[in-house]
């Protein structure tokens, strides 16, 4: 039995009622950590948990868990699901432990890139969905940055619906985004979503449609969710806000 086996397996002995996972970093070819980390929030193409230590966004993480086979897309048959996942967002908070980290991933799928294994401290993004559900990914150029277009504050009606590995909807309602940029918006919803998961962003008045994964999700005070969205397959056209904007004025 591997070490990561392990140290599972004795986390799970302490409660039954639980999900926790191996989450195993390399910060070079030869040093990496490994942590039990407790999962907060989980679906099938990502998951939130928390760690005593931070993890770069941008970078990929090993994980292990006695993830449901209804939630996997591959090795249902197996005890442990190993996926690898691509960290979305890493904040620090505080819970019942202490003082940690909130860390989100989406899933990537089994194997790690060749160009991960050349060098485990390169970064990517997502750049789209593949045909078993999970997301794609691609190397970045340089280290991710949180603001990578202006954000424009204002106010975008929409339509969201959650999207399930064939890009049909499960569940949607019409709400709005808070604030927008050309790669991804801010916006509520009272939808049962996670990081991770695939939601489709369409909004008529500004004609776009376009699929996102949902980087961040955070309580608001009227207890809708706030849900930081990446677009991974289009752009937002912010040059039509201030067309759109002349046009109502009018």
């Amino acid at each position: 039995m591997s070490s990561s086996t392990e140290l599972l397996k004795q986390k799970a002995d302490l409660t039954s009622m639980s999900l926790y996972t191996v989450v195993k970093v390399k910060e070079d070819s030869s040093k990496e950590w490994k942590e039990v980390a407790d999962i907060i929030s989980v679906s099938a193409s990502g998951a939130g948990f928390f760690l005593a230590r931070p993890c770069e966004v941008g970078r990929l993480v090993n994980l292990m868990m006695p993830l449901p086979a209804h939630l996997r897309s591959y090795d249902h048959d197996k005890e442990l699901y190993r996926v690898w996942g691509l960290v979305q967002h890493c904040y620090e908070v505080s819970n019942e432990s202490g003082k940690g980290f909130q860390v989100g991933v989406a899933f990537v799928g089994k194997d790690s890139p060749a160009s991960y294994k050349k060098d485990p401290n390169t970064s990517y993004r997502i750049s789209g969905m593949g045909p078993d559900g999970l997301w794609k990914v691609t190397e970045t150029k340089g280290v991710f940055k949180k603001r990578r277009d202006m954000r424009y504050w204002t106010t975008v009606e929409l339509y969201l619906a959650l999207v399930d590995s064939k890009k049909d909807a499960v569940s949607g309602e019409r709400t709005i985004a808070e604030n927008i940029s050309r790669s991804g918006a801010a916006v509520l919803t009272t939808l049962d979503v996670n990081v991770g998961d695939r939601v489709k962003f369409i909004s008529e008045k500004y004609d776009f449609s376009g699929l996102a994964v949902v980087c961040n999700c955070q309580e608001s005070d009227d207890k809708r969710k706030r849900l930081h969205l990446q677009f991974v397959e289009a752009v937002f056209p912010v040059n039509r806000l201030a067309v759109v904007a002349s046009e109502t004025k009018e």
